[in-house]
């Protein structure tokens, strides 16, 4: 008897959340000694580009709402990761700065991150990673593109 052809492709949306999973699980074993979760050590990465960067600019960056980044930035402070400070420019503003402890990891965060894009493009041409990253970004911009007509104010 002859199978039938599976003709149905595959999600997209099922591979980005099975590829989402596997970095939260990867950060987390390899961040598990500084106290903070995945989610924590995401926006940490994106502090160590930007030190100062405001609470808004981070928020619309991680493409979350602002209670989980204020979530987020209550436990990187309770952990003396990050300090606050309302902007000298525009007191309705909170700019957020590394401390001295998120610095001496700094280095090694960001070798974790770049290890993992490594470990995902393994294989690949520079070709094909270049197409990789193309298609990728078509997709977030498919993605927003549509966020913004359904909901008339929201980005990703």
């Amino acid at each position: 008897m002859n199978k039938k052809e599976n003709t149905t492709p595959a999600s997209v949306g099922k591979l980005i959340k099975i590829l989402d999973h596997s970095a939260q699980k990867y950060f987390h074993n390899t961040f598990k000694n500084y106290s903070i979760g995945h989610a924590q050590i995401m926006t940490l990465h994106i502090i160590f580009r930007n030190n100062g960067i405001s609470q808004a600019e981070l928020t619309k960056r991680l493409c979350l709402d602002k209670a989980s980044v204020t979530s987020q930035l209550n436990i990187l402070e309770k952990n003396n990761y990050i300090i606050r400070k309302t902007s000298k420019k525009d007191g309705r503003l909170r700019n957020i700065y590394l401390t001295d402890k998120s610095k001496s990891i700094q280095n090694s965060i960001q070798n974790e991150f770049s290890g993992w894009s490594e470990i995902l493009l393994q294989g690949f041409n520079k070709k094909d990673k270049d197409l990789t990253f193309n298609y990728l970004e078509k997709m977030i911009k498919n993605a927003s593109d549509k966020i913004k007509e359904i909901s008339k104010d929201e980005t990703i």
